[in-house]
Protein backbone atom coordinates (compact mmCIF):
# COMPACT_ATOMS: atom_id res chain seq x y z
CA UNK A 1 0.00 0.00 0.00
CA UNK A 2 1.65 3.31 -1.13
CA UNK A 3 0.93 6.68 -0.47
CA UNK A 4 1.98 9.65 -2.10
CA UNK A 5 1.73 13.33 -2.18
CA UNK A 6 0.03 13.36 -5.08
CA UNK A 7 -25.79 13.65 -16.25
CA UNK A 8 -28.08 13.35 -14.72
CA UNK A 9 -29.84 10.89 -12.72
CA UNK A 10 -28.12 7.52 -14.48
CA UNK A 11 -24.69 9.30 -13.69
CA UNK A 12 -26.01 9.89 -9.96
CA UNK A 13 -26.81 6.20 -9.87
CA UNK A 14 -23.80 5.09 -11.15
CA UNK A 15 -21.31 6.95 -9.15
CA UNK A 16 -22.86 7.34 -6.02
CA UNK A 17 -21.59 9.76 -2.96
CA UNK A 18 -21.27 12.54 -5.47
CA UNK A 19 -21.49 16.01 -3.08
CA UNK A 20 -22.64 18.94 -4.79
CA UNK A 21 -26.15 18.08 -6.70
CA UNK A 22 -28.07 20.32 -4.94
CA UNK A 23 -25.93 23.45 -4.35
CA UNK A 24 -25.66 25.93 -7.28
CA UNK A 25 -22.91 24.13 -9.78
CA UNK A 26 -19.98 25.73 -11.12
CA UNK A 27 -19.61 27.08 -14.58
CA UNK A 28 -16.46 25.76 -16.06
CA UNK A 29 -15.36 23.30 -18.69
CA UNK A 30 -17.11 22.79 -22.01
CA UNK A 31 -21.19 23.18 -21.81
CA UNK A 32 -21.85 19.97 -24.22
CA UNK A 33 -19.82 17.60 -21.73
CA UNK A 34 -21.55 15.27 -19.80
CA UNK A 35 -21.91 16.60 -15.84
CA UNK A 36 -20.74 13.74 -13.50
CA UNK A 37 -20.20 15.76 -10.12
CA UNK A 38 -20.70 19.57 -9.80
CA UNK A 39 -20.62 22.07 -7.14
CA UNK A 40 -20.19 25.48 -6.53
CA UNK A 41 -16.25 25.30 -7.13
CA UNK A 42 -15.59 22.79 -9.59
CA UNK A 43 -16.95 20.38 -12.07
CA UNK A 44 -16.49 16.91 -12.93
CA UNK A 45 -17.45 15.65 -16.64
CA UNK A 46 -16.60 13.04 -19.18
CA UNK A 47 -16.77 13.04 -23.10
CA UNK A 48 -17.19 10.38 -25.22
CA UNK A 49 -13.57 9.60 -27.37
CA UNK A 50 -14.18 5.67 -29.09
CA UNK A 51 -15.51 2.58 -28.49
CA UNK A 52 -13.14 -0.51 -27.30
CA UNK A 53 -13.91 -3.94 -26.63
CA UNK A 54 -16.28 -4.17 -23.78
CA UNK A 55 -17.78 -0.64 -24.67
CA UNK A 56 -17.87 3.03 -25.05
CA UNK A 57 -14.48 4.83 -23.97
CA UNK A 58 -14.72 8.12 -22.07
CA UNK A 59 -12.14 10.45 -20.33
CA UNK A 60 -12.87 12.12 -17.48
CA UNK A 61 -11.57 15.94 -16.58
CA UNK A 62 -12.51 18.36 -13.77
CA UNK A 63 -11.95 22.60 -13.51
CA UNK A 64 -12.31 24.39 -10.64
CA UNK A 65 -15.38 27.16 -11.13
CA UNK A 66 -14.19 30.61 -13.00
CA UNK A 67 -10.97 28.77 -14.37
CA UNK A 68 -10.76 28.20 -18.45
CA UNK A 69 -8.27 25.34 -17.86
CA UNK A 70 -9.76 21.90 -17.16
CA UNK A 71 -7.63 18.78 -15.87
CA UNK A 72 -7.36 15.27 -17.50
CA UNK A 73 -8.47 13.12 -14.44
CA UNK A 74 -8.30 9.78 -16.41
CA UNK A 75 -8.62 8.31 -19.92
CA UNK A 76 -9.66 5.61 -21.96
CA UNK A 77 -11.98 3.98 -19.31
CA UNK A 78 -14.62 2.46 -20.11
CA UNK A 79 -17.89 2.53 -17.24
CA UNK A 80 -19.33 -0.47 -16.26
CA UNK A 81 -20.88 0.45 -12.53
CA UNK A 82 -20.95 -2.25 -9.97
CA UNK A 83 -19.07 -4.86 -12.54
CA UNK A 84 -15.92 -6.77 -11.86
CA UNK A 85 -14.25 -7.69 -15.19
CA UNK A 86 -11.53 -10.21 -15.30
CA UNK A 87 -10.48 -11.84 -18.52
CA UNK A 88 -9.92 -8.42 -20.23
CA UNK A 89 -8.38 -9.43 -23.65
CA UNK A 90 -5.40 -7.74 -25.41
CA UNK A 91 -4.09 -4.97 -23.13
CA UNK A 92 -6.92 -5.29 -20.76
CA UNK A 93 -9.09 -2.84 -19.68
CA UNK A 94 -9.82 0.42 -17.54
CA UNK A 95 -12.47 1.09 -15.43
CA UNK A 96 -13.11 4.49 -12.81
CA UNK A 97 -15.49 4.34 -10.21
CA UNK A 98 -16.34 5.90 -6.54
CA UNK A 99 -16.21 9.66 -7.96
CA UNK A 100 -16.62 12.20 -4.96
CA UNK A 101 -16.11 15.73 -5.25
CA UNK A 102 -15.63 17.59 -2.07
CA UNK A 103 -15.17 21.57 -2.44
CA UNK A 104 -12.44 21.28 -5.07
CA UNK A 105 -11.06 18.45 -3.97
CA UNK A 106 -12.19 15.23 -6.58
CA UNK A 107 -11.37 11.86 -5.80
CA UNK A 108 -11.79 8.57 -8.02
CA UNK A 109 -10.77 5.26 -8.17
CA UNK A 110 -9.53 3.39 -11.67
CA UNK A 111 -9.10 -0.27 -11.82
CA UNK A 112 -6.82 -1.40 -14.95
CA UNK A 113 -8.16 -5.28 -15.79
CA UNK A 114 -5.04 -7.02 -17.18
CA UNK A 115 -5.81 -11.36 -18.16
CA UNK A 116 -5.95 -12.16 -14.56
CA UNK A 117 -4.94 -9.44 -12.23
CA UNK A 118 -6.84 -6.12 -11.55
CA UNK A 119 -4.41 -2.87 -10.37
CA UNK A 120 -6.50 -0.02 -8.59
CA UNK A 121 -5.42 3.50 -7.99
CA UNK A 122 -6.91 5.73 -6.02
CA UNK A 123 -6.41 9.33 -6.62
CA UNK A 124 -7.04 12.69 -4.69
CA UNK A 125 -6.58 16.07 -6.70
CA UNK A 126 -7.09 19.51 -6.01
CA UNK A 127 -8.82 21.10 -9.02
CA UNK A 128 -8.31 24.83 -7.51
CA UNK A 129 -4.49 23.76 -7.05
CA UNK A 130 -3.70 21.62 -9.82
CA UNK A 131 -2.32 19.49 -7.21
CA UNK A 132 -1.91 16.01 -6.61
CA UNK A 133 -2.95 15.28 -2.52
CA UNK A 134 -2.87 11.34 -2.45
CA UNK A 135 -2.80 8.12 -4.35
CA UNK A 136 -3.42 4.69 -2.87
CA UNK A 137 -2.99 1.72 -4.82
CA UNK A 138 -4.15 -1.92 -4.38
CA UNK A 139 -2.92 -4.89 -6.53
CA UNK A 140 -5.05 -8.66 -6.81
CA UNK A 141 -4.16 -11.40 -8.79
CA UNK A 142 -6.68 -14.17 -9.99
CA UNK A 143 -8.81 -12.58 -6.98
CA UNK A 144 -5.89 -13.08 -4.25
CA UNK A 145 -4.52 -9.77 -2.79
CA UNK A 146 -6.27 -6.13 -1.89
CA UNK A 147 -9.28 -4.46 -3.55
CA UNK A 148 -9.66 -1.21 -3.08
CA UNK A 149 -13.43 -0.78 -1.98
CA UNK A 150 -14.55 3.04 -0.70
CA UNK A 151 -13.59 6.20 0.68
CA UNK A 152 -14.03 9.64 2.24
CA UNK A 153 -12.96 13.07 1.63
CA UNK A 154 -12.83 15.49 4.47
CA UNK A 155 -13.06 19.32 3.08
CA UNK A 156 -9.55 19.98 4.58
CA UNK A 157 -8.52 17.17 1.38
CA UNK A 158 -8.04 14.65 4.46
CA UNK A 159 -9.32 11.01 3.57
CA UNK A 160 -9.90 7.40 5.26
CA UNK A 161 -10.55 4.44 2.70
CA UNK A 162 -11.38 0.79 2.50
CA UNK A 163 -9.72 -2.05 1.11
CA UNK A 164 -10.86 -5.83 1.20
CA UNK A 165 -7.86 -8.40 1.19
CA UNK A 166 -8.92 -11.85 0.23
CA UNK A 167 -7.01 -14.97 0.58
CA UNK A 168 -6.46 -18.56 0.63
CA UNK A 169 -9.40 -20.08 3.53
CA UNK A 170 -9.98 -23.71 4.75
CA UNK A 171 -10.95 -26.11 2.24
CA UNK A 172 -10.98 -23.96 -0.80
CA UNK A 173 -13.13 -21.13 0.55
CA UNK A 174 -12.15 -17.12 0.55
CA UNK A 175 -10.72 -15.38 3.47
CA UNK A 176 -11.71 -11.86 3.47
CA UNK A 177 -9.95 -9.20 5.92
CA UNK A 178 -11.50 -5.66 5.48
CA UNK A 179 -9.13 -2.63 6.49
CA UNK A 180 -9.64 0.99 7.29
CA UNK A 181 -6.98 3.28 7.15
CA UNK A 182 -6.85 7.16 7.29
CA UNK A 183 -4.07 10.08 5.87
CA UNK A 184 -3.73 12.97 7.42
CA UNK A 185 -1.81 14.93 5.44
CA UNK A 186 0.94 12.74 4.63
CA UNK A 187 0.81 10.41 7.77
CA UNK A 188 -1.25 7.22 7.09
CA UNK A 189 -2.44 4.90 10.21
CA UNK A 190 -4.48 1.86 10.08
CA UNK A 191 -8.12 2.41 11.45
CA UNK A 192 -9.08 -0.72 12.24
CA UNK A 193 -8.60 -4.18 10.37
CA UNK A 194 -10.44 -7.73 10.61
CA UNK A 195 -12.54 -10.63 9.09
CA UNK A 196 -15.64 -8.32 10.68
CA UNK A 197 -15.12 -5.58 9.01
CA UNK A 198 -17.38 -4.18 6.57
CA UNK A 199 -15.22 -2.17 3.99
CA UNK A 200 -18.52 -1.15 2.33
CA UNK A 201 -20.26 0.56 5.74
CA UNK A 202 -17.26 3.46 5.58
CA UNK A 203 -18.75 7.05 5.57
CA UNK A 204 -18.14 10.65 6.53
CA UNK A 205 -19.87 12.25 9.02
CA UNK A 206 -18.47 16.07 9.60
CA UNK A 207 -15.19 15.66 10.82
CA UNK A 208 -15.47 11.55 11.37
CA UNK A 209 -14.94 8.53 9.34
CA UNK A 210 -17.25 5.81 10.41
CA UNK A 211 -17.82 1.99 10.01
CA UNK A 212 -19.30 -0.88 10.97
CA UNK A 213 -17.26 -3.69 13.15
CA UNK A 214 -18.84 -6.71 14.06
CA UNK A 215 -21.81 -5.04 13.64
CA UNK A 216 -20.76 -2.63 15.92
CA UNK A 217 -20.52 1.03 14.60
CA UNK A 218 -16.64 2.26 15.07
CA UNK A 219 -15.36 6.17 14.53
CA UNK A 220 -12.31 8.26 13.83
CA UNK A 221 -11.58 11.45 13.40
CA UNK A 222 -11.24 13.26 9.64
CA UNK A 223 -9.78 16.33 10.25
Amino acid sequence: MAIAALCGAACAAWFPATSGARDQKSVCGPAAAQTVAANRTARIYRELTGNGQLGRLWAYSGCAAGSARSQLLAGGVISLPGKRVYGCAGRGCRLIEVIRLVGADVGFIVEHHGLDTVDGTLTVRDLADDRGLHTVQAHTVIGYGERLITYVIAPSGNIAWATDTTSPGPQGNFRHIGTIRRAIGQTVTTLDSGSNVRPGSLRRRGDTAEWIDGGRQQAAPLP
